[in-house]
């Protein structure tokens, strides 16, 4: 098939022109080699393509019909070639990112603004779900790259770089809330317990590492977002399991307080997945490097 395609282009190139010599100029090869190239093509389709004479060659009834197909397609072919030369250089494309909508407000926000100021072509597509649910997006190829809280289950296909180190604490409203206390330490049993779903990697962490000090976590509350947890918590609900680096603007400004008399959870962290069976695009690549992550 290579060799057909070559010979269709030796076969645009010299009807455009109207002549072997040309042809040859702008192909870079010999006008034997185009010559022999048409008379190759010629005896393939069994008919002539073109009638030379001393002013050039020019085509026959057959050859002009050839010739509408051709053209054209090597145009289409043309086009595909600077559509993928675009798509490289960010002049069009398509970026599909995953991730919740905490990561999305708490850290995402910014680079994406950024990446969008820059590269105002490429189309921004953030689907909003779980960090188990993005890496299934990953997984299945309908997203490019996900941001999701550790820790993921281990998985061969699935690349993880942490990105941003993530503390579990509990908070309350000070102003609204006195907290009952037990051997010095906040009662939690004694109080509106506020945490994320089940589904939720955060919560799920939370509840395994304080079972491993023996302690059991029986929220009364459950909600679909650390947002809507803030909400609650400052509201004077309850008690609220939260992220600290997602909770900082309220936790400063006093709207909030961290409980620090319960034990300390070990540090998990915000990273970036990539599937390792797929290769980044250029969009997916260049969203990395703004983000002072890409080790390549």
């Amino acid at each position: 098939m290579d060799i057909q395609l070559e010979q269709f282009k030796i076969f645009e190139a010299v009807a455009r022109l109207g002549s072997f010599s040309a042809a040859a100029e702008e192909l870079f090869v010999t006008q034997p080699a185009v010559s022999q190239s048409i008379k190759l093509l010629e005896g393939r389709l069994e008919t002539k393509l073109f009638v030379r004479g001393q002013r050039g060659a020019t085509l026959t009834e057959a050859g002009q019909d050839l010739y509408a197909y051709v053209s054209e397609a090597i145009r289409l072919l043309e086009n595909g070639e600077n559509h993928i030369n675009q798509l490289k250089t960010l002049h069009h494309g398509l970026l599909r990112i995953g991730a919740s909508d905490t990561l999305c407000n708490h850290y995402l926000l910014p680079y994406l603004k950024q990446f969008q100021e820059k590269y105002p072509h490429v189309k921004l597509r953030v689907t909003n779900r779980t960090s188990r649910e993005t890496v299934e997006l990953l997984r299945n190829g309908k997203v490019d790259i996900g941001f999701v809280n550790t820790p993921c289950a281990p998985d061969g296909a699935i690349e993880v770089r942490e990105l941003l180190p993530l503390h579990d604490i509990f908070v309350y409203n000070p102003k609204l809330i006195e907290l009952p206390m037990t051997a010095g330490k906040a009662d939690l049993s004694r109080v509106t317990l506020m945490m994320l779903e089940k589904e939720a990697a955060t919560r799920t962490y939370v509840e395994s590492e304080y079972k491993k000090r023996g302690i059991t976590l029986s929220p009364q509350i459950e909600l679909g977002s650390h947002d809507l947890l803030l909400s609650f918590a400052m509201s004077g609900i309850g008690v609220a399991a939260v992220v600290r680096e997602y909770s900082r603007h309220v936790l400063e400004s006093g709207e909030l307080a961290e409980i620090d008399s319960l034990p300390t959870l070990p540090p998990r962290a915000m990273a970036l997945v990539t599937n390792k069976k797929t290769p980044l695009t250029a969009a997916a690549m260049e969203f990395i490097k703004m983000l002072g992550h890409l080790n390549e």
